[in-house]
């Protein structure tokens, strides 16, 4: 350091010294630097390290990393990546399909481990999915439009990775087509989605099921095959009755309860129409104006506790139904009374009968509507 101001014109300069003085104690004397030595020399190791080195500035996800050791390998897989995603998050009203997805589900078709290391993508795997990339983009946009078949899309899909095993079945040969197994398929996309199967040891889970389903014949899909299946935590995909009852409490209008009404109205068309989840007791007539001083069956007035408990349980399934879109933005605010006069009761699933459709009556309603829908639930769960 001496030398370089020695023999530079910074030896007179008080302020030049003063710097090249502390940048010299800055790096050479003060430890203000925090690091720790990497002993693992695995690359992804590296590859951790820099993206959370990354974070503070231009974000990179690992999978943008890993995406680009794909590129490397297979120079159109950007091209071709891009252009499925394109494609399939098009389809209906679109979905939210991703890089991590696509990845992930070369690797499961071509059982490899589903972890997304960068030791799993050399030069030998890379080349086998770009040689088996057409099967592949065709068996993804079979089942995104099968998944549109079913209702689903980006707002009511909660788990993208308990897609993957229906592209396994069909990339396989499955026939999706057939009635039977198309029931068995929509029953899988829900039950792990309620189940929350994929929430936690999502690799674990993927590979359970793709051994269970090696086992299967290819042609057909069946959840009883699924259903011996031990996930982390002693989970499964099985149901029991208490199971069932309960969702009737436990779920208020949202992406679930879209879910197991799509169970409960198979014969939809939800890739023609738009279906709406409808209040079948219009929304809006549990407000304080319409609830104030009703008189309940037992010629009660109804009273704040109870004001309260019909506000939430106007949100469950016992009173919701899937509508036709414009239906539904018909009905609106009419009462269940007047709308089942209009619409014709015959046209009404789960549709209590010898009650009551007064809103005061609505307790004995839920219950028996809660029946009926419960009752089907059973039959297809258990």
């Amino acid at each position: 350091m001496t030398k370089v101001i020695l023999d530079s014109d910074f030896a007179t300069n008080e302020v030049a010294i003063y710097n090249f003085s502390l940048l010299h104690t800055r790096l050479v004397r003060d430890d203000i630097i925090n690091y720790f030595e990497v002993v693992d020399d695995s690359i992804d190791s590296v590859l951790d390290i820099f993206v959370r080195v990354k974070s503070g500035g231009t974000v990179l996800s690992k999978t943008d990393l890993l995406f680009s050791t794909i590129v490397s390998h297979w120079n159109d897989a950007r091209d071709k990546i891009d252009d499925l995603l394109s494609k399939i998050n098009g389809i209906g009203k679109g979905f939210k399909f991703t890089n991590d997805f696509i990845m992930r589900t070369c690797l499961y078709l071509l059982d490899m481990s589903v972890t997304l290391k960068l030791e799993t993508f050399k030069k030998d795997s890379v080349l086998k999915i770009k040689d088996n990339w057409e099967k592949i983009s065709n068996s993804i946009k079979s089942t995104a439009k099968l998944l549109n078949e079913f209702g689903f899309n980006s707002e009511n899909i909660i788990s993208y990775v308990a897609v993957i095993p229906i592209v396994y079945y069909i990339y396989n040969g499955g026939d999706y087509k057939e009635s039977i197994n198309k029931i068995e398929l929509r029953k899988y996309i829900v039950i792990a989605q309620l189940k929350q199967i994929f929430g936690t040891a999502t690799n674990s889970a993927l590979t359970s099921i793709r051994k269970a389903m090696k086992k299967a014949p290819n042609d057909s899909f069946s959840m009883e095959n699924l259903n011996k299946i031990r996930f982390t935590g002693d989970r499964t995909l099985l149901y029991d009755e208490e199971e069932i009852d309960a969702m009737f409490d436990t779920y208020e209008k949202d992406a679930y309860t879209f879910m197991i009404l799509s169970l409960l109205y198979p014969e939809l068309n939800y890739d023609e129409i738009e279906f709406h989840q409808d209040y079948m007791h219009p929304h809006a007539s549990f407000e304080e104006e319409n609830l104030n001083n009703l008189i309940l069956p037992n010629n009660n007035v109804i009273d704040e506790n109870k004001k309260e408990e019909w506000r939430r349980r106007r949100n469950t399934l016992a009173n919701l139904q899937l509508l036709e879109g414009s239906k539904n933005e018909h009905k609106n605010a009419i009462s269940l009374i007047d709308w089942l006069e209009e619409y014709g009761e015959e046209n009404v699933k789960y549709l209590p009968k010898d009650v009551s459709y007064d809103l005061s009556n609505f307790e004995e309603f839920m219950i028996k509507r809660q029946e009926l829908m419960s009752k089907e639930l059973k039959k297809l769960l258990l």
